[in-house]
């Protein structure tokens, strides 16, 4: 899946999200995120910018991406909540909550 540039900051914004939610960050998280960014194409210079963009500023790009690319999304939010072999209470909340924000629900599944 091809996110434009500011879809993929907010991928990673909303990714990083998910890693912080349950308070540690575990070794097998940091392993999926870079594979992640290495997957989407995201140039590790602009992690520090993608880390500064507010919430609520990344759920902007996300709602406005098609169906498809939000489905992809969703399979991305999930797999890094279970990188540690741990879903944490934050981490589903989060999820859920960022999938109410841009517009997908049960027909996601």
């Amino acid at each position: 899946m091809k996110f434009d540039h500011e879809e993929k900051m907010a991928v990673i914004k909303m990714t990083y999200e998910v890693i912080l939610a349950d308070g540690k960050i575990h070794p097998s998280e940091i392993e999926a995120f870079e594979t992640l960014k290495s997957k989407i194409g995201f140039d590790e210079k602009f992690f520090a910018a993608a880390q500064k963009i507010d919430t609520d500023e990344a759920l902007v790009p996300l709602h406005k991406m098609s169906f498809e690319k939000k489905k992809e999304l969703a399979k991305i939010l999930e797999d890094m909540a279970i990188a540690d072999q741990n879903l944490h209470e934050n981490e589903m909340e989060l999820i859920i909550q960022t999938f109410k924000n841009i517009g997908i629900g049960g027909e996601s599944e």
